[in-house]
């Protein structure tokens, strides 16, 4: 009997009760656990029909959602209708599909998932088992049922065996590469950068932001091996920040032709590096008569939920932002400096397991007053005592909820509260001062 979602809520429940990899502690990536051909001819039999829609295909360690988001919008000002799956969402599972800067609507994922249920269904083969195989076949077939031109997909981890590895080769994206996810992906950059290069395929194209050395070298043998040639963004693109705003950065664009200063609402000048990639990107697939407007268009309303994202929440000024590696840490650190620069800040900071606290904290800590540590309600949470214990100051503390951390932070006398740590905390960290 067919299974029908009366909303996407239930949707959304039936397909958390999938193998979820992003709350799991340790796990390791095999071909029997991420069989890519099993699913690959699963969502063919699903009606996906390989090379439909042309993709981009974004992979690396820090900025790839931004480039992603960034690319899509000048995409999409530049005339051409775009789709856009990235991870991990904030609130709503569904941000994670949007068509046409729209995330997809509440029928149209119920609808889908009613439809992988009915194809896949209580079928435990390998190949479909997972919440986000489940997500990467529905957004692939919302955009082929809706025509995109073309659509930015954004790996979900590594590159190799990523649900998302099906697409055919394209032009593909490498962002800047740091040790995260060790556990999974390696314990070097040459390691994690392999994995995340396996997205380079024959036929394709690809172009590479700044990297470490030994990241770079690893990048280029994958290249080599797949005959794909590189494209180095900061070459193709040179991006100065010419203006610092509370609410944004002014840059200066110059490409294929000078594109003038854009107002941006996107914080840190380490955005200059995300926006050169975009820009490369788009300048490969727009036409010369729309390409000036569209990256105009496209860069100056940008604004990037949950990544370095100001918000003013019950009478507060507070910053957003869900990395929680050591160059996230930087980049974030860097931002506080250029647009904070005088503001006493708090920080409410929840992590994952597995990641470095020490190298996240220290590079904050000259910044912020104080740091109150909480813990989400999921399993790879980190004990609040032990960001603390992280974190060696006195000025510090542990909080026993969300609600506790978020009502000290709410009575201090600070300018800017900044909520951090990993994108399942901040968005429940935004749920609970919603209600």
């Amino acid at each position: 009997m067919p299974r029908r979602f009366r909303s996407a809520r239930e949707a959304e429940a039936y397909v958390l009760g999938f193998l979820n990899y992003e709350t799991k502690n340790r796990y390791e990536r095999r071909t029997r656990t991420h069989d890519l051909a099993a699913f690959k001819s699963r969502l063919i039999r699903a009606g996906w029909l390989e090379g439909a829609v042309p993709t981009v295909h974004v992979s690396g360690t820090n900025g790839k959602g931004t480039v992603a988001a960034l690319l899509e919008r000048i995409l999409r000002a530049g005339g051409m209708r775009t789709g856009l799956y990235a991870s991990p969402h904030l609130i709503d599972i569904r941000e994670r599909i949007s068509i046409q800067g729209r995330m997809i609507p509440a029928r149209a994922f119920a609808r889908g998932m009613e439809h992988l249920a009915e194809v896949f269904g209580g079928d435990a083969e390998a190949g479909f088992r997972t919440v986000f195989e489940h997500l990467t076949a529905l957004a692939l077939l919302a955009f082929q049922h809706a025509r995109v031109d073309r659509a930015v997909v954004e790996v979900g981890l590594g590159g190799r065996l990523d649900a998302t590895n099906i697409l055919p080769a394209g032009p593909a994206v490498l962002t800047p590469i740091s040790l995260d996810h060790q556990h999974v992906l390696g314990d070097s950059l040459v390691a994690i950068a392999e994995d995340k290069a396996r997205i380079l395929k024959p036929g394709g194209r690809g172009f590479v932001m700044p990297q470490p050395e030994e990241a770079a070298e690893a990048i280029r043998r994958a290249a080599s091996a797949a005959g794909v040639s590189l494209t180095a963004t900061d070459r193709e693109v040179a991006v100065e920040t010419v203006g610092v705003r509370p609410g944004g950065i002014d840059v200066e664009v110059r490409g294929r032709e000078l594109y003038g200063r854009v107002r941006t609402r996107l914080l840190g000048r380490h955005q200059e590096q995300n926006i050169a990639a975009a820009v490369a990107v788009a300048e490969h697939l727009l036409s010369p008569e729309s390409l000036g407007e569209a990256v105009r268009r496209g860069l100056r309303g940008a604004r990037l939920a949950g990544r370095l994202e100001p918000r003013r929440i019950r009478g507060r000024a507070c910053l957003v932002d869900g990395g929680h590696n050591p160059g996230a840490a930087a980049a974030l650190a860097e931002t506080l400096r250029s647009h904070y620069p005088a503001a006493r800040i708090g920080a409410l900071i929840g992590m994952p397991r597995y990641k470095d606290h020490r190298a996240y904290l220290s590079r904050l800590a000259p910044l912020v007053e104080r740091f109150v540590f909480a813990r989400a309600d999921y399993p790879r949470a980190t004990d609040p005592a032990r960001l603390l214990q992280a974190s060696g100051r006195r000025e510090d503390r542990s909080a026993s909820s969300i609600e506790a951390g978020v009502e000290e932070l709410w009575r201090g006398r600070f300018d800017l509260i900044l909520i951090a740590g990993s994108f399942v905390f901040a968005g429940e960290v935004l749920q609970k001062l919603r209600r």
